[in-house]
């Protein structure tokens, strides 16, 4: 409980008991006792694959069998015409017959011109600092997780260990409520660096460089009524050629691999179409 308090930034007690879907899977008491006594150390996670470019190399992956010219970068869609099938950008009009969107669901139906229940689409945001330190810390660990509420930060993880680099590098994490007072990030940083330290995470190394970005949202928080309202105006831009996808497009918990898998049967069904 502590922890996804810190993770989610909301009380619990408003989250649908499946929020996190098979990431949380259900255990009875002889299950818990179970591997208590015999650790079986499996788990969804227990392997993985993680690019040294990070996850954008999915992304690149899949870019190679696109021609040339046809990606926009830098250019954000401000309004969608569901009636005269047109998407306005900062810099042009585009007409379209099909339009797959994975931004943030409560985004796209703004755009569209949806009128919604903003309090259904809650969310929370994560501060993250990704930090370069001096030498090797800790070592044999890929993350930590940390449900303390007298620490920062949720769950710390070490890029060096995974990559078999011979310095410390480590992403950090905090849960904030979307929408709250910006953080002083001077401030927070010195008390992350104070936290690791207290941990034991840091002795005595030096930080040599260090990067913050605010996810936004990040986790969103998943109840009965969003679930109902999602799947309903999903369903309702689908019929007239807007398609939501994705970990945010759904408004959902979900792995890269879930949003790739549904992006190609949405393609595929497009295609028979």
């Amino acid at each position: 409980i502590p922890y996804n308090e810190k993770l989610y930034a909301t009380d619990l007690r408003l989250l649908d008991r499946d929020a996190m879907g098979r990431f949380f899977p259900h255990a009875d008491f002889d299950d818990v006792m179970r591997h208590i006594r015999a650790p079986t150390g499996t788990g969804y996670n227990q392997t993985f694959t993680y690019a040294r470019g990070g996850a954008v190399e999915y992304v690149k992956a899949l870019q190679k069998d696109v021609p040339p010219g046809s990606i926009a970068l830098g250019e954000r869609v401000v309004s969608v015409d569901l009636d005269g099938k047109i998407a306005e950008t900062d810099r042009r009009t585009v007409e379209f017959d099909v339009l797959v969107s994975s931004c943030p669901f409560d985004q796209l139906l703004s755009m569209c011109g949806v009128e919604f229940d903003r309090d259904v689409y809650r969310a929370n945001e994560v501060e993250v600092f990704n930090l370069g330190f001096d030498r090797k810390g800790p070592e044999g660990i890929h993350w930590i997780y940390y449900p303390e509420r007298e620490i920062s930060f949720y769950r710390v993880g070490f890029y060096d260990n995974i990559f078999g680099d011979p310095r410390m590098s480590l992403y950090v994490e905090l849960g904030r409520p979307r929408g709250g007072t910006p953080a002083d990030a001077d401030a927070t940083l010195a008390r992350v660096l104070e936290d690791l330290r207290r941990v034991g995470v840091v002795d005595g190394h030096e930080l040599v460089d260090f990067h913050r970005v605010v996810l936004d949202p990040a986790y969103v928080h998943i109840t009965e009524a969003s679930i109902r309202d999602v799947r309903e105006k999903r369903e309702a831009l689908a019929e007239r050629g807007v398609y939501s996808i994705g970990r945010y497009g759904a408004w959902t918990y979900c792995s890269i691999e879930d949003n790739i898998v549904e992006a190609w049967e949405l393609a595929r069904q497009l295609t028979r179409a």
